[in-house]
C-alpha cells in the first residue's frame, strides 16, 4: 500500500494505491482511493482511458453512505470516453477507483451490455442487482481508514472475479480482443477478427454491444495513453511517435489533440493535480485526470 498526502490551499487530498495481485490481475489494472477534505464542487477533467473506471463515492461523516446519495446508488461506471470532459466533482468525500480492463468489465459486471449504458457515470445499481452495490457500499463505509476501505473494495472485486458464472461467447470474444488491442494498438482488425474466428463486422458489433466503444476508438485511446506513459520515461516526442506506431509526429499530434484537446507536448508537460499524480503512479504513468 502506498500513499500520498497533499495539502494545498485549493485541494487537501490524501490518496492510497493498492498493488493489483492474484485473481484480479486480468481484470483490474489499478486500485486507488482518495479522500478530499474540502467542500465542492471542484473543476476536474478526465481523459479518455483504455480502462473502464468503477468508482464508489461516500461522505466523510457518520452518515457516509446517505451523505452522497441513496444506499446502493453511490457506485458508478465510467466507460471508454470519446474525448476529455470537464466536470465538477464533489468535495468532502472518499472515493475508491478500480480501473477495469475490458475483460474485467465483461467478467466483473456479469457481461452486462454497455451499448445503451451512459458512457459517463452510469449507475451500477442499474447494471447489477442493487443488493450487490449496497453490500459494497456497506463494506466500504464500515472500514475505518482509507487504506482499509481500499482493501474492502479489492476484496469485493476479488469475490466477483473468482465467482463461477456463465459469460456468453460474444462478450468474452469482445473482452479478449479488446485486451489484445490495448496491448498492441497497431494490430490489424482483420487479425483480431481472425483470432476470434468471426468477421470484422461481427467483432465491431461485439465491441459496441459489450464494451460500448469501437475497436478503432479503443486503439486510439490506447495510443494516447502510451504517449503519456512513454513521456514519463523522458523519451522525445519524435521517438514516442515512432515507438507507439504513428505515421509521424504530426499524426500523433492530431490524434492526441482530437481526444484530449491538448498537443502531445502540453499533455506530457502539464503539471498534474494531486489526483492526477495519484493516478499516474497507480497506472505507471498513464493520464486519467488532468
Amino acid at each position: 500500500m502506498t500513499n500520498d498526502t497533499t495539502s494545498q490551499a485549493s485541494l487537501p487530498l490524501c490518496t492510497h494505491t493498492l498493488p493489483v495481485s492474484g485473481a484480479l490481475r486480468p481484470y483490474v489494472s489499478a486500485l486507488m482511493s482518495a479522500e478530499l477534505s474540502i467542500g465542492g464542487p471542484l473543476p476536474l477533467a478526465i481523459v479518455p482511458h483504455e480502462s473502464l473506471v468503477l468508482s464508489v463515492q461516500l461522505g466523510r461523516g457518520p452518515d457516509a453512505i446517505e451523505q452522497k446519495g441513496a444506499h446502493g446508488e453511490n457506485t458508478h461506471l465510467t466507460g471508454i470516453r470519446k474525448r476529455t470532459g470537464e466536470f465538477s466533482g464533489q468535495g468532502n468525500c472518499v472515493t475508491l477507483f478500480a480501473l477495469l480492463t475490458p475483460l474485467g468489465a465483461v467478467q466483473l459486471l456479469d457481461a452486462r451490455p454497455l451499448a445503451a449504458a451512459p458512457r459517463i457515470r452510469a449507475r451500477m445499481a442499474e447494471l447489477l442487482d442493487n443488493h450487490l452495490t449496497r453490500d459494497l457500499e456497506s463494506d466500504v463505509a464500515r472500514a475505518g481508514t482509507l487504506d482499509k476501505k481500499l482493501l474492502a473494495f479489492a476484496a469485493w472485486l476479488e469475490v466477483r472475479a473468482t465467482a463461477h458464472r456463465h459469460v456468453g461467447d460474444a462478450a468474452l470474444r469482445a473482452g479478449r480482443a479488446a485486451m489484445r488491442l490495448v496491448g498492441d494498438p497497431r494490430v490489424a482488425m482483420e487479425t483480431l477478427a481472425g483470432e476470434q474466428h468471426v468477421s470484422r463486422r461481427q467483432l465491431e458489433r461485439d465491441f459496441r454491444q459489450w464494451l460500448g466503444t469501437s475497436p478503432r476508438h479503443l486503439a486510439q485511446v490506447a495510443c494516447v495513453q502510451a504517449v503519456s506513459r512513454k513521456a514519463q520515461t523522458g523519451a522525445t516526442l519524435a521517438d514516442i511517435a515512432a515507438d507507439v506506431g504513428f505515421a509521424d509526429q504530426a499524426h500523433m499530434s492530431r490524434v492526441v489533440r482530437q481526444l484530449t484537446g491538448l498537443t502531445p507536448g502540453r499533455l506530457t508537460r502539464s503539471r498534474p493535480s494531486p489526483l492526477a499524480a495519484g493516478f499516474r503512479r497507480a497506472t505507471g504513468g498513464g493520464t486519467v485526470y488532468l
